[in-house]
């Protein structure tokens, strides 16, 4: 019988060829140092370049990758909870595909679940970037944290994060999964209840391809966070041992 993985590492990727390679050569390698028992899983999510065809080839006769594709542009938030119900390991590691986070770290995210937390977050190093993107970050933690759940956690939207499977389970059964909720998983898991630590990342500058954040982003994030508030505040979504 196949063994259980430990951590399951899930990749929305798109238009990546650039990266994809060579972040799942690192994540081999740092996940090796930690146990053979794992699996990554990449969710491409409608790419028009070569990236599906790239990891598919790197998959190729290891059964640890599991690459699946979505025909059509999902983002973030749908190519996570597919990469979510695919993941069998106890531990759910999420990571963008860019390489701005170092696989090498996913240690780092591991060591607070020995302490019994059930969630750890990233807390990036923000030392090369510019002050305007620290500000919109401070502003976005603390309007979130003041209409969902609050956390003591300073960086809400760091896209490297780990979960016992069992959150990740609950996230999905107990709310709607639209684009743009990946944003608020800490505070949904605050609200149910849940243990979060948070653990310092570094930033990397991104070598290739290009950011897919904008203002139509922010909006759309915007009227997200209102709908959630409604859910959590008003239609009364049950607490973690409720």
């Amino acid at each position: 019988m196949k063994k259980k993985p430990a951590i399951s590492v899930v990749v929305p990727a798109h238009n990546e060829e650039d990266n994809i390679a060579e972040l799942l050569r690192q994540t081999m390698e740092a996940l090796k140092k930690i146990t053979e028992n794992f699996e990554i899983i990449i969710i491409d999510d409608g790419s028009n370049d070569n990236t599906f065809h790239i990891a598919n080839e790197k998959a190729c006769g290891d059964k640890r990758i599991t690459v699946v594709r979505h025909q059509h542009k999902k983002g973030k938030s749908l190519s996570l909870c597919s990469g979510f119900k695919l993941a069998k390991g106890d531990i759910v590691v999420m990571m963008d595909a860019d390489l701005q986070y170092s696989p090498h770290e996913i240690q780092c995210l591991l060591e607070p679940f020995k302490k019994g937390y059930d969630v750890v977050n990233g807390y990036r190093d923000y030392g090369r970037y510019k002050r305007s993107r620290t500000l919109l970050s401070k502003i976005y933690n603390h309007l979130t944290s003041h209409l969902l759940g609050r956390s003591k956690v300073h960086d809400l939207n760091c896209g490297f994060k780990a979960f016992r499977r069992e959150v990740i389970k609950r996230l999905i059964r107990e709310f709607t999964w639209r684009e743009g909720i990946h944003r608020y998983l800490i505070n949904l898991c605050a609200f149910l209840g849940y243990k979060i630590a948070e653990v310092n990342v570094s930033l990397r500058t991104r070598k290739h391809g290009q950011s897919k954040y904008g203002l139509k982003r922010l909006w759309n994030g915007f009227l997200l966070l209102l709908l959630l508030f409604l859910q959590v505040r008003v239609l009364g979504t049950q607490k973690a041992d409720g």
